[in-house]
């Protein structure tokens, strides 16, 4: 008589912990804007706290927040998370992977600037009030460069073939 032996070994998969994750170029620096506005480098010294993220600068429409933020020479650069708990943010989010929109535009305060050429109004010091999502950023390159939403279909049907899997093997 022979005997067959099955070794199983325990596999646990799980949702990544950064759903709702997002990255994005909030500034670049030293570029006209729609407005004819530049921003220093130097611009945004305090950014050591959470900001807002709102969807198209409404106060009203607070979607998640953002809670790092990096200087290069040229951009400011900020990551965050939406509220997945928030419909709007689900729904945001949904057009950001669908490629519905991308955009990124800083609300900020005004506390020192200069006149440049051609009527240019270049941002030497300014205070970081929100940064918000929205269709079309007025500063050209502001966009959001990166999104996570967790598990993706792919994995989420891996992970319930491999559950049925080890459900018949136990013949439960």
């Amino acid at each position: 008589m022979s005997r067959e032996t099955l070794d199983l070994v325990e596999c646990r998969l799980a949702a990544t912990d950064d759903a709702g994750s997002i990255e994005a170029i909030a500034v670049r620096f030293n570029t006209v804007d729609t407005y004819k506005t530049t921003f220093d480098p130097a611009a945004f010294g305090d950014l050591n706290r959470r900001i807002p993220m709102l969807w198209a600068h409404d106060p009203a429409q607070v979607i998640g927040s953002w809670s790092e933020f990096r200087i290069t020479k040229t951009e400011l650069r900020a990551k965050g998370a939406l509220n997945l708990d928030i419909a709007r943010a689900v729904e945001i989010r949904s057009m950001l992977a669908k490629g519905d929109i991308d955009g990124a535009s800083v609300g900020f305060e005004t506390i020192r600037d200069e006149r440049r050429s051609g009527g240019v109004r270049h941002i030497l010091q300014a205070k970081l009030w929100e940064l918000s999502l929205v269709p079309f950023a007025s500063v050209p390159g502001a966009r959001v460069t990166s999104i996570r939403s967790g598990r993706d279909d792919a994995t989420a049907d891996f992970i319930n073939a491999v559950r049925s899997a080890v459900s018949v093997y136990r013949g439960k």
